[in-house]
């Protein structure tokens, strides 16, 4: 073999190592690409589902916050509410007096208990009326008193408060919760995403 066929067959072994050389490094790189498009894929799924729980996590925090929100706007009007109704209800105590209000007073002064009263306090319009069932020497006007009677023993150690103040506070929660009902259903607009409870 002469130098010059020597030469050739180096030239076409050598091309042929590099052909395979190049092919290796293809099939390498195709694999290094199929890799990295499956990491990237994978990293880009992790990253969308986490992004997607962080957006229910913030949209869940909103919610929640906005619904503590109402529900605390919701209870300052209930309490003003409160306060308006219970204003309302006590101008109109006196407008009760003019219902049968002698019967009314005589079942009030009935649920006395058996005592020696030493003070009873009436509207001063009341003076006459309870006369008809204590001395006068203990009846004592109080302008504050809208209806009904406050009996106290001596020593102020039994207090009868049967007055139409403190019998509308006493039924007051009661009455309240009914009402608030009552505006609640005649305010309901549709479609109002909350429920009232």
């Amino acid at each position: 073999m002469g130098l010059e066929e020597l030469l050739n067959s180096l030239k076409k072994n050598e091309q042929k190592q590099i052909d395979d050389i190049w092919k290796t490094a293809e099939s390498e790189a195709e694999t290094l690409r199929t890799q990295v498009d499956e990491a990237i894929g994978e990293i880009t799924k992790f990253h969308a589902e986490q992004l997607a729980s962080a957006c229910q996590k913030s949209r869940r925090e909103i919610f929640s916050e906005t619904e503590t929100k109402t529900r605390e706007k919701k209870l300052f009007a209930y309490q003003a509410l409160d306060v308006a109704l219970r204003k309302a209800a006590s101008l109109q105590l006196p407008q009760l007096r003019q219902q049968n209000y002698e019967k009314v007073f005589a079942d009030l002064v009935a649920e006395l208990p058996e005592r020696q009263w030493e003070k009873i306090v009436v509207n001063p319009a009341d003076q006459e009326l309870a006369g008809n069932y204590f001395a006068a020497e203990i009846i004592q006007p109080d302008p504050a008193i809208r209806g009904g009677l406050l009996a106290v023993t001596a020593n102020n150690r039994i207090i009868v408060d049967n007055t139409f103040e403190k019998r509308l506070e006493r039924k007051w929660p009661l009455i309240l919760p009914g009402i608030i009902a009552a505006f609640e259903k005649r305010y309901e607009t549709p479609g109002n995403t909350e429920k009232t409870r």
